[in-house]
This record gives structure tokens, sequence and C-alpha cells, in this order.
């Protein structure tokens, strides 16, 4: 039997389900066949839907090392590294194999691969580069649609009619379109276009989510969750369940997504997922000595994401020592996990442990620095900013309480005047470097000093009525940041309304710590201090608060 025989068998055993009978041959056609590149690409595939992703990686690099000029191999590692969040690599791959490459299919991945990587210029090139030798690629008309809603084109509307036009039946592709409806201001096609995917899919969680997030950002608070509510007695799937549950958690209506995640723990006992939402949702509204209680029942089963949210909950009840030691071990194991840094100073500040200034108690870790601007040109940058906000809603699920925050990459959008600003930030950031403490090896960000960084996410806010930040932090930054281009009149009284506060941990923590640094907001300035340090805003009364936020990186 030759390998395109047993690729042929496995691949009809894997069809029917029987993935043991599949991986076995798979496995005796490897052995067989070690030098076919061919085989190697279809058991990577095999691999690859199944879950195996460095196995599946391993067998397309054999594959391209045996035949370089596989296209197919080199696509199907492609798209496994942008599912596994590796969309740089994905980049020097095609970059470094076929830059001359006549393949449609090539220039769409490689625009997928760019865009999530964050070149935005170099992926539309690739898109239209693709367009240009197959005008209906749908890869490629659904990727310069995304491109054209991350960088807030107005064209993003038309590009989603476009590639709708080619995918009709692509729900995803449709629920983003709705999102470029209410970025181009329709806001009433947009809900219109949300009732109708959570009438035709009605057990799809991501259509329910969008359409409730739609409707409370509306200003219906009281309806918001019917269809969701209806959902979950006509369509019961633990998927529902936690996605109405995140819902009321987004909206700070912890007690009601309990009550939910009851409902699911009851009929599905042994999910997990469920059970660890079900925790933080009873910690969150005020039940701590029950969500341990759950916590320890199951703790002998406790995965890697349950560490952060115990030790969360430990601190809220008290017991702070057992909370210091699992994460003291946990940053000896990870050292870039921000979430537990940033706990673990609460426990060191309770205890007094002088580790606390260590690690944010350094000269030079927190800093206010103008941004070079003349008046004219601030005042450009904030009625760009303005703009953008005129079509941006209140956020489900963020810090921001009575506000709006622009969607996408800020950064990412072609006006000039955030491109001058963002040279601007960089300009600053290299500022702030050199004014940091010498490189430490163990501090989580002091060990990244002599990294290039880079700014990653970028967005803005704009707070109004009582609005305000909840404390909270930025997991997946190094540096984070408040730029600010406007405020009202009481920032001025000494501690007031408005007002940063970087250090003092989340209220319902119930620590009572102060805040370590509180800033008057000041047009034109720009704070910037480590992502491991609790931050938020005390409430305004008047007027508005807008500010540029960004998380810088290192570069990869």
């Amino acid at each position: 039997m030759n390998s395109a025989a047993i690729a042929q068998d496995a691949a009809a055993l894997a069809s029917k389900g029987d993935n043991a009978g599949a991986d076995i041959l798979y496995s005796k056609g490897l052995a067989l066949f070690p030098n076919d590149a061919r085989f190697s690409n279809s058991a990577g595939n095999f691999y690859a839907r199944n879950g195996r992703s460095e196995e599946a990686l391993e067998l397309f690099t054999r594959a391209l090392r045996l035949d370089p000029s596989l296209e197919e191999a080199a696509f199907n590692k492609v798209i496994l590294l942008l599912r596994l969040g590796r969309s740089q690599e994905a980049v020097r791959l095609l970059v470094n194999s076929w830059t001359s490459s006549t393949n449609a299919k090539y220039w769409a991945l490689r625009g997928n691969a760019e865009r999530l990587s964050a070149d935005f210029s170099a992926a539309s090139s690739s898109y239209d580069r693709s367009l240009a030798i197959e005008p209906f690629n749908s890869r490629a008309l659904t990727g310069r649609a995304r491109l054209a809603l991350e960088c807030g084109d107005e064209a993003a509307v038309v590009f989603y009619e476009e590639a709708l036009a080619q995918s009709p039946g692509d729900p995803k592709l449709f629920l983003d379109y709705t999102q470029a409806l209410v970025a181009a201001g329709r806001q009433g096609e947009a809900l219109e276009c949300a009732s109708a995917l959570v009438e035709q899919l009605p057990a799809w969680v991501e259509g329910h989510s969008l359409y409730a997030e739609m409707l409370w950002s509306s200003g219906n608070e009281t309806q918001f969750g019917s269809r969701f509510e209806k959902a979950l007695l006509a369509h019961p799937s633990p998927e529902l369940f936690l996605g109405w549950a995140h819902i009321l958690s987004g909206v700070d209506r912890f007690a009601e997504a309990t009550d939910v995640l009851r409902r699911a723990h009851q009929k599905w006992p042994d999910n997990l997922t469920i059970l660890l939402d079900l925790c933080i949702a009873l910690g969150e509204a005020g039940m701590g000595a029950e969500a341990e209680q759950l916590f320890a029942q199951f703790g002998h089963l406790e995965p890697a994401e349950w560490h952060i949210a115990r030790c969360r909950n430990l601190i809220r009840i008290g017991l702070v020592d057992e909370a210091e030691r699992r994460l003291f071990d946990l940053t000896k194991t990870k050292m870039a996990d921000i979430s537990a840094w940033s706990l673990l100073d609460i426990c060191w500040r309770l205890k007094g442990d002088a580790r606390h200034e260590w690690l944010h108690g350094q000269t030079g870790l927190v800093r206010q620095i103008a941004v070079p601007f003349c008046s004219d040109e601030l005042s450009d940058i904030q009625q760009c900013l303005l703009k953008i906000h005129d079509t941006s809603a209140p956020p489900v699920g963020q810090s921001v309480k009575s506000g709006s925050q622009t969607k996408g990459t800020l950064f990412a959008r072609r006006a000039p005047e955030l491109a001058r600003l963002k040279a601007a930030l960089l300009d600053i950031l290299q500022d702030y470097k050199a004014g940091l403490p010498e490189q430490d090896l163990v501090h989580p960000l002091l060990s990244m000093r002599e990294a290039a960084w880079g700014i990653t996410s970028s967005w803005s806010i704009r707070l109004c009525g009582r609005g305000k930040h909840a404390p909270h932090i930025h997991p997946k930054g190094l540096i984070s940041s408040a730029c600010y281009f406007e405020v009202p009149a009481e920032v001025s009284q000494q501690g007031g309304p408005g007002w940063l506060d970087l250090g003092a941990p989340p209220t319902n923590l119930e620590t009572g710590l102060a805040a370590l640094h509180s800033f008057q907001p000041k047009v034109g300035h720009c704070i910037l201090f480590p992502s491991t340090m609790f931050h938020g805003t005390r409430p305004i009364s008047q007027g508005n608060r807008m500010t540029v936020a960004f998380d810088v990186t290192v570069a990869r």
C-alpha cells in the first residue's frame, strides 16, 4: 500500500468519526514514509483538526523541509499559527517563502497574518493583490472588510456587503457587518440585523451577546436579556448559560449572574467552566465564603486558569497568607503573569512586606509626561476623537461606567492626527524607559527594560454624567497609560472628581487599601505606570473626561 492510499483510508475513517483508527493509520504511514512531504501534510491536517497543535506544526514543518515548494503545507501551517495567536511567525513564514506568489490564497492568508500582527498597511496591500488575482476570493474579501472595520474605514459597510455576497450563509460575517453598521452610525439597521441573527440562529451565543449588548447600550436596561432568557428555556446549553452570565457580569449584575450559573451548575455539575464562572460571580456578588467552599471542594481538579480567580477570592475573605503563597509560586513559573503580580502586591501591602516597594515603589515606575503638542494640535486630536465617539457606544464588560469607548485599535485608524499622536507617544515611551531603574531580571517590568517595546492595543474613552473607571488592570500589557484630551473644570479640586488613582484595589476585595498615587488629569499630559498596578478614577459629576489609552508590550 502506498502513502496516498493510507492517507485516503485514514481520512475516510476520520470522516466517519473513527479518530482512533485514523490515528493508527497516520502513525503507520509516517513510519513507513518518513520522507513523503504530502503524507506529512495530510497527517498534520488530521492532528490540527483534533487539537494536537504542536504535533501538527511539527508535521507541517517536516513537509516543508522535505518539499519547500509545497504551498499547501505552508498554508496549513499559517492557518494553524493564526489560530494559536502566533501571527508574526505566520508572516515570517510567508514572507520568507514566496514573495512573488501568484496564488490568491497566499496573499489572502498573508493579509490575515499581517492584519493580526497590526501591520495594517501591509495587510491592505496583500488583500488588494489577492483580489487582483481572484476578484471574488472570499477569504480576501472577508479579511479586507475586517481590516476596514478595525481601521475605522468608511468603506467597511460596502466591503462587508461584497464579502457577504460571496459567503451569504456566514453568521460570523453577518455579525461583523452589524458592527460595521454601528460604526457607521446606522444603529437602527444594526439592531434589525442583530435581531434577525437571533431569530434565525436562536442557539448561537455570539448573536445573542451582540443583540443584548446593543440593547443595553441603547438604554434598554430592563428587556435587554429577554431573548437570551427565552433561548435558555428553548435551547439550553452550557454555552448559552455562560454567555448570558457573562453579559450580566459585564453590567455589574453579579447576583443575577450567580442565579443563572447556579441553574447551569445544577444541569451540568461536571462542567468546570461553569463552576469557575459561578465561583467568580459568587465572590463578586459578596458571597466569597461560599465561593471558597466550591473552590476547595473541587481543588483536586483545579486547572491553571483557576489560580488567579481563587487567589482573588482568598484575599477577599481575608486568607491573605494562603493567597500570597499561591501567587508567589505562580510568579516563579509564570513571571509575565500580570494578574498574579497585581494580587501579590496587595498581599504584600496588607502584610507590610517591603517587597511591595521593590515591585511598585521604585522611582521612575510611575510618571506624568507632557505631550509635545501646541494647543491647536491638541484641539485637532480632540476633535478627531469626538467624531469617533459620536458613533461609539457604552461598553459591556469593561471598566467604564457611564461613557463611550471606541472599538478596534485606535491607532489603526487612518487619521493623520492619530498618526502624529502615536509618534509622539513612542518618543515619550523612550523618555520613560530612560528614567527607569536598572534592569532587574526578576521584576515583571524591569526585566524587560532592555527589550524593544511597542504599542499594541489602543482605544479612547469619554466619560460623562457620573462616569468613572472601576479599578482594574490590563493583564496583557507591560506598561499602561492614560493621555488626556478633555477634562471637566471640577478636576482642579485637590483629590477631587475625575482624578486618576493608581494602586487602589477594587472595593469588593475589601482590603481597605488606599491609592499609592493620585493624579489630576491635565489636557496634553500622559501618565505611564506598570500594568501590574490597579488603576481607576473618581467619578465626575459634570462635563466630560476624554482619554486615549494604550498598552505597551515587548515587540515580538
